[in-house]
């Protein structure tokens, strides 16, 4: 059972952790390699370089390292880069445009682009939301940072923040996750705390709290 506490304390656990430079070290650092690493197969993409497939398949292959992703996760896009190119370039370039389109449009259209099963077999919006994320990296980890559906359920049940609604797609569960990770930050500065001072070291904290030994020795009782 996840254990139940106010959003104010959810923020205030991890403070000595964060201050201590634990975050960075368990959390941060990699993420914000990994969106480098991103941004470069954008860079490609963009131009349509040679060497896009390449690229984007080293990005996923070091996201899957740190459980980001995961091979069954990135299986059937590398399979989808190497069956149709074009039409992956094609969708790739316009999810990574360089235009003020908004995450969730960009990713709907990308959804919208790839190929039904059984060329594209990849079930569920969370599994799907995943991939994408991971993609939105490359546009800035601080802003669009990983997303699991397992972990922010755990959190939004742990501070009693609302669930998504019922049968949100691959956008909604993103946005309604980006809001809770900017409630945290708010939460944050309205106690005077330094960090967390974005939405990557937000959720952070939220993956953090996979290993609550890290910085807590014991959590509130759950609720009955």
């Amino acid at each position: 059972m996840v254990e139940v506490m106010t959003l104010d304390e959810y923020v205030r656990l991890p403070q000595e952790y964060i201050v201590s430079g634990g975050l960075d070290r368990d959390e941060i650092c990699f993420k914000l390699d990994i969106g480098e690493n991103f941004a470069k197969a954008r860079d490609a993409v963009l131009k349509g370089a040679n060497d896009w497939p390449k690229l984007v398949t080293w990005a996923y292959s070091q996201s899957k390292t740190n459980s980001i992703v995961t091979f069954k996760d990135t299986h059937p896009l590398r399979m989808w880069m190497n069956s149709e190119p074009a039409e992956a370039l094609e969708a790739l370039q316009a999810f990574w445009a360089e235009d003020d389109t908004p995450i969730p449009e960009r990713i709907r259209v990308f959804n919208s682009r790839i190929p039904d099963p059984p060329t594209f077999p990849m079930k569920g919006v969370g599994t799907r939301l995943r991939l994408f994320s991971a993609l939105a990296m490359a546009l800035d980890p601080k802003k669009y940072p990983p997303y699991r559906v397992t972990l922010f359920g755990a959190a939004y049940r742990r501070t009693g923040y609302p669930m998504p609604p019922k049968g949100a797609d691959e956008a909604a569960l993103y946005e309604h996750a980006l809001g809770f990770l900017d409630k945290i930050v708010k939460q944050a500065a309205a106690r005077g705390f330094v960090r967390p001072c974005n939405r990557l070291e937000a959720q952070s904290i939220v993956w953090s709290y996979r290993y609550p030994e890290r910085f807590v020795s014991e959590l509130p009782d759950a609720a009955e």
